[in-house]
């Protein structure tokens, strides 16, 4: 699938995604033309994906793992739907036809335990059972692909859910979610 030139390409953008095509050029022997085009093709055919991901550990932030045990493969369908677009998911995957796990974050741990309770995948219909792990960040990576929004997307969170009416947001016990004109957070 990928020739050394291309594993020479995206190791250099995984060290640093800014790095100059002249620099990643000089590392592979090759023009800093063919170099973009090269780069235009990985990404064109979705091979590869160039983004900013956060270290959160500046701000306190934690992780929990949610495995859930789902009623039907329907239904797990979606629930992947509903939380793909979760700005709190970092990771969600089917593990059986009956099973997900779902990574999450939260910028401290009380909004992290609320998440978890009211509005995560494992509170939703259709879970016969559950199990979270909650926890640090990870020692490795230390950026994560979490979504920033530069303005609210309205007050209607991608999973349904609306802060207005939570009782822990009310509480001050959770910060809102990221996604809505409610968030009041560091992201």
């Amino acid at each position: 699938m990928f020739d050394q030139i291309d594993k020479t390409l995206i190791s250099e953008l995984q060290a640093d995604g800014r790095k100059p095509l002249l620099q990643i050029a000089k590392k592979t022997g090759i023009s800093h033309v063919a170099v973009k085009k090269r780069l235009s093709n990985l990404l064109k055919k979705g091979l590869i994906e160039v983004s900013a991901h956060l270290n959160l550990s500046t701000v306190g932030a934690k992780i929990a793992t949610i495995t859930v045990e789902v009623e039907n493969y329907d239904r797990m369908k979606e629930l992947i739907q509903l939380f793909k677009d979760c700005p709190r998911t970092i990771f969600l995957t089917s593990l059986t036809a009956s099973q997900l796990l779902s990574i999450i974050v939260g910028e401290d741990l009380s909004t992290l335990e609320n998440v978890v309770g009211v509005c995560s995948i494992r509170a939703q219909k259709g879970i016969r059972r559950s199990e979270v792990h909650v926890g640090n960040l990870p020692d490795y990576p230390k950026f994560l692909p979490i979504r920033v929004y530069s303005t609210s997307k309205g007050d209607i969170a991608p999973c349904k859910a609306r802060c207005d009416t939570c009782n822990s947001f009310i509480n001050h016990d959770c910060l809102g979610c990221p996604a809505t004109s409610f968030y009041h957070g560091p992201l």
